[in-house]
């Protein structure tokens, strides 16, 4: 008991000074570190309080859950940097290929939902709704839209941080601004699935945090609010899943998807989770292939992870990296992540262009994912961001070459007279 106390003391102490490191050089106290901090440091708390199981996480375990969270913060410190106060780099964005981009964006994520929306009774009660929508399937009614849809089913990682940085710019009213978020949320809410509305929260917190470098206890207010808000829809949903709300089950339930992940972590870590062949960090690879049919599904190990003793299926985005290359690289692929992030963080902060605020997007989705599973190997990252890079060039006007010069004849012949000044072309 002694030990596990030092250790945490010692694991929070480290990852608190390395935190504040990152506060100094990044100039911020919004950034996807503090996020992942946010959630990550309780996330082991729970693992060892807030649960019903009667052991206890091992020290090995423990120790790489620290060590990975320490890994993170160094790998960011090793390539955020400050902040600027206003973007040296100026994009230039078309207001109406803008607006326009938000509605078609919106409007095909929405052709999606409704081309895939079940056949539901409205008037059944609540919880039958909640899980007719959720277990929906081709026997109620659920068709699979058309292969190019599919690229759309994220589409609010692009059009989100286009809407903040529209309405910054004044070109979208704040009652526009909060029908279109609230159209997003009640949109990836239809199929009652979490991530989708933590995606959709976290872009707009994302967004917002870099776009109007707000002061660190107003971030951290809005977050908040984003985690509450969250938390509420989530246990409403998973209750009206479970049928019951006593005391007992709610510890259930939060245990299950916060703390128990790390606990499932431990069997990768023991070695009784039951791995299947192939590279688990190379799942957006297999799934192309698979979708172009050079290999069968059964051939590559599959992202939906099997349940464990504690009755949950997620493992923490560590899981991936230690099933391909033990504790080593669970440590590595941490530092790496936190290294891409500072590295995206320097982009986005001094380029506020739709591509990078929509890849900074997707990243802070992957980072509050992190104690669940690992988003950054899905396919729907290159997905995102080749969206991303497709819209930002439409919205995105190109800077004009050097204009012409064009000088008087009259002022040419007269040598003792200054020329008339360049003409810009217009």
């Amino acid at each position: 008991m002694n030990e596990t106390l030092i250790l945490n003391i010692v694991g929070f102490g480290v990852a608190v000074l390395l935190l504040c490191f990152v506060t100094h050089r990044a100039g911020s106290g919004s950034t996807f570190a503090h996020l992942f901090s946010i959630l990550w440091g309780p996330c082991i708390l729970a693992a060892q309080f807030l649960t019903t199981s009667t052991n206890t996480l091992s020290m090995k375990t423990l120790i790489i859950l620290f060590t990975a969270w320490w890994a993170l913060l160094a790998g960011a410190l090793l390539t955020i940097r400050r902040q600027p106060k206003i973007a040296p780099r100026e994009v230039t964005i078309n207001r109406r290929r803008a607006i326009a981009a938000i509605i078609v964006l919106f409007s095909l994520h929405a052709t999606l939902v409704v081309y895939e929306m079940p056949t539901v009774d409205v008037k059944q009660p609540t919880v039958k709704l909640v899980r007719t929508l959720r277990m929906a399937n081709e026997s109620s009614g659920l068709r699979k839209c058309p292969w190019w849809l599919e690229i759309f089913r994220g589409a609010y990682f692009v059009y989100i941080p286009l809407a903040v940085l529209v309405r910054k710019r004044g070109w979208l009213s704040r009652r526009s601004f909060c029908i279109l978020v609230a159209g997003a949320c009640g949109l990836v809410l239809t199929r009652m699935t979490r991530a989708p509305l933590m995606g959709t929260l976290v872009a707009l917190w994302g967004s917002w945090a870099l776009l109007y470098k707000p002061r660190v206890l107003r971030a951290w207010a809005l977050l908040a609010g984003v985690i509450v808000a969250f938390s509420t829809v989530f246990l409403t949903i998973q209750s009206n899943l479970q049928g019951n709300t006593h005391a007992t089950t709610v510890v259930e339930l939060v245990e299950q998807y916060y703390g128990g992940s790390m606990r499932a972590f431990e069997s990768v870590i023991d070695g009784t989770f039951p791995r299947q062949d192939g590279y688990y960090s190379a799942d957006m690879f297999y799934y192309t292939l698979q979708k172009v049919e050079l290999i069968d599904s059964n051939s590559y190990p599959s992202s939906a992870r099997p349940y464990g003793d504690n009755k949950t299926n997620i493992y923490t985005f560590l899981d991936v990296y230690t099933l391909d290359a033990g504790v080593f690289g669970a440590i590595l692929g941490a530092a790496l992540v936190g290294a891409a992030g500072g590295w995206l963080f320097n982009k986005a902060s001094r380029c506020h262009s739709p591509m990078m605020l929509a890849w900074n997007a997707f990243f802070i989705y992957g980072i509050a994912m992190a104690v669940a599973n690992n988003e950054f190997i899905r396919i729907n990252l290159p997905m995102t961001f080749v969206l991303a890079s497709i819209v930002s060039h439409c919205v995105v006007q190109r800077r004009v070459g050097r204009p012409t010069t064009f000088l008087s004849t009259a002022r040419d012949l007269s040598s003792g007279r200054r020329s008339l000044p360049a003409l810009s072309s217009m």
